[in-house]
């Protein structure tokens, strides 16, 4: 899978692209919505600015992941031990190898990862999502 724009950053909550353009997945974004179109093979993930004082300096106010030939989706199921809130605040981003395509709980760092791996998203409340695709490109949308 090719990042045609950006890459995922060191923290594991994080992406980097060009210029020093930065976005903190953790912290100052709620993840809002995934969509998949099976007749296209287009899977997009869109996650909106936080309303929290923290996040009052970013000048992002929603991102997309835009996935296109998709060659793999697959979804773990949330704990239902955990709020509802838990569903938008991603734990993780990170890489598996199509090995390991039942394993949501770790990943490989970054400087591993090589171009047939998956695409790992880990929400708070234990739910992810788990994408191969052809290429991958972000999408910002400023305020």
């Amino acid at each position: 899978m090719r990042l045609m724009n950006f890459v995922v950053g060191s923290q594991n909550i994080d992406l980097e692209w060009p210029d020093g353009g930065y976005a903190d997945l953790h912290n100052d974004f709620i993840f809002n919505k995934l969509s998949f179109e099976p007749s296209s093979a287009k899977a997009t993930l869109e996650w909106k600015k936080s309303a929290g004082e923290w996040a009052q300096n970013v000048t992002i106010s929603s991102l997309r992941l835009i996935f296109l030939g998709v060659s793999f989706l697959r979804i773990r199921e949330r704990d239902n031990d955990y709020a509802f809130p838990d569903d938008a605040c991603l734990s993780e981003v990170g890489w598996l190898p199509q090995e390991k395509r039942d394993d949501f709980d770790s990943f490989c760092l970054t400087q591993d990862v090589k171009l047939t791996y998956d695409l790992l998203f880990r929400f708070e409340s234990g739910w992810a999502i788990k994408l191969n695709a052809d290429t991958v490109e972000l999408r910002l949308k400023m305020i």
